[in-house]
């Protein structure tokens, strides 16, 4: 599947520009066209605001403070757009940063978040979940890491891969999205366990990458009585991915919610960016 149509997730918040920098870089790899969504949160009263006037007072503030706030990033935008050769669209709404994204994205190759921030680091926006966001997106969400150590701006993303599989759905369609990037890529390593490797009678992940023309090294030593998560950040490090690909799970949410799932754990540590498909 071709990557041709991208959405950027650009918000307020300290990360935009690495996000919007890496969309134009991926834009212009893949011959594409980039859509940046700027959404705002309704303005709302706080918990035990009292008084009409000073109510109003409030929220014509906060109404101007976040007219500003959309100003400058257009005029950013256009100052950055300014300076290349990129087909691309900006697009301003108001609501549920998920709901918004997920409106977009159903006609979207690539949506581009960033993690959501550690507990105790304020942020300048009510931040998206992003694992909210590859479950509902339609489309393959590539996440950023949010601290800066674990990702360069600038940098290549998918000269090493990692691939998490297992024989379900969201990890078929998670392979078969990031195909341009394995097909790039300088080397993929696909981690999984031993049945898996060998599944549908024998014709397993490695032959289907390898009849679309993608030589992958597979390793079958994750072990499903351990962190499933924990393992595929330890592999992708160890082999210096740049790139994790895994499926977004959602069978029995609130059970994988409770019980810490691969999905939940891996957007929570992430130390690389990671591309997921529901």
């Amino acid at each position: 599947m071709a990557i041709k149509s991208i959405l950027c997730h650009m918000a307020n918040d300290d990360r935009h520009r690495d996000r919007l920098e890496l969309a134009i870089q991926l834009t212009t790899r893949f011959s594409g066209h980039l859509d940046v969504l700027y959404n705002t949160a309704p303005v709302a009263m706080p918990a035990g605001a009292a008084g009409r006037a000073a109510s109003n007072v409030f929220l014509a503030e906060q109404r101007d403070i976040a007219k500003k706030k959309a100003e400058a990033i257009r005029q950013e935008l256009d100052e950055r757009f300014a300076k290349v050769d990129v087909g691309h669209a900006y697009h301003q709404t108001e609501g549920d940063h998920v709901e918004k994204l997920a409106e977009y994205a159903h006609l979207s190759d690539l949506v581009i978040v960033s993690q959501a921030p550690p507990k105790g680091v304020t942020s300048n926006i009510a931040l998206h979940h992003p694992e909210e966001i590859a479950l509902e997106a339609g489309c393959a969400t590539l996440v950023l890491p949010h601290e800066e150590e674990f990702w360069a701006p600038g940098r290549r993303v998918g000269k090493r891969v990692a691939v998490g599989w297992r024989n379900c759905k969201e990890a078929s369609r998670a392979v078969r999205e990031a195909m341009p990037f394995l097909l790039e890529a300088e080397d993929v390593h696909v981690f999984t366990e031993e049945e898996e490797a060998q599944s549908l009678k024998g014709v397993g992940i490695g032959r289907y990458l390898s009849m679309h023309g993608v030589k992958a090294t597979v390793h079958t030593d994750i072990h499903d009585e351990g962190n499933i998560g924990e393992q595929l950040l330890t592999r992708a490090a160890a082999y210096d991915c740049d790139l994790l690909v895994m499926g977004a799970y959602s069978r029995a949410r609130w059970r994988e919610l409770l019980m810490g799932g691969v999905s939940e754990y891996v957007l929570h540590h992430l130390d690389r960016p990671v591309l997921m498909s529901h």
